[in-house]
């Protein structure tokens, strides 16, 4: 017998709308200067992340006191969720920044108790959502690469990073926004023009 749960998980994502407002983090400088990611920049990118987790597994605070979510996207690196302190969280952004490999670093650590499981399966379900709202989305040109954006929900949040055009980017922004559960979309995007 055919399992039906994920074709209804994934309409029920796909029909799930609701608003948020958006923020945008530009950034233009050094950007990417096209698309295509090599199979050398992902995993750059994958090592610059096994670093900064290796900082986390070796510090005490972090890894026994913080729930720490650690993305990194064209040499992009967003850091997300919880530490216990602001120390802690600069702490942890310094060490990314002084990486040679990291062109910038989102520091958007929050100072709080860590979020419960319940809040984090929201996320998953927001990021899931957005995810499958943006590979429907008819709006984008035929030939638009969708692996050229990363998707990532902490605290009901929407971060956006990758490379694409401003056009591009507000499509995209104005689709997800309506994605149910969306506090808030903030743009990290790579500009192309």
């Amino acid at each position: 017998m055919i399992r039906l749960w994920p074709i209804a998980f994934l309409l029920a994502a796909l029909l799930v709308v609701g608003c948020a407002p958006s923020r945008v983090a530009e950034q233009s400088a050094d950007a990417p200067s096209g698309a295509e990611r090599s199979f050398s920049e992902v995993l750059a990118d994958q090592r610059l992340r096994g670093r900064i987790q290796g900082f986390i597994l070796n510090d005490n605070e972090l890894l026994d006191r913080a729930n720490v979510n650690v993305t990194v996207f064209n040499r992009v690196v967003l850091l997300t969720g919880e530490v216990p302190n602001r120390d802690a969280g600069m702490r942890l952004a310094n060490f990314a920044r002084s990486d040679s490999n990291t062109r910038h670093v989102y520091n958007e650590l929050v100072v709080a108790n860590l979020s419960s499981a319940f809040s984090r399966s929201q996320d998953r379900m927001i990021s899931t959502a957005a995810g499958a709202r943006l590979m429907t989305l008819n709006d984008l040109p035929d030939n638009f690469d969708r692996d050229r954006i990363r998707v990532v929900t902490a605290r009901q949040r929407l971060f956006l990073l990758g490379a694409v055009t401003r056009e591009e980017a507000d499509i995209i922004t104005d689709a997800l926004r309506r994605v149910r559960g969306v506090r808030e979309v903030v743009r990290m995007f790579d500009y192309l023009d």
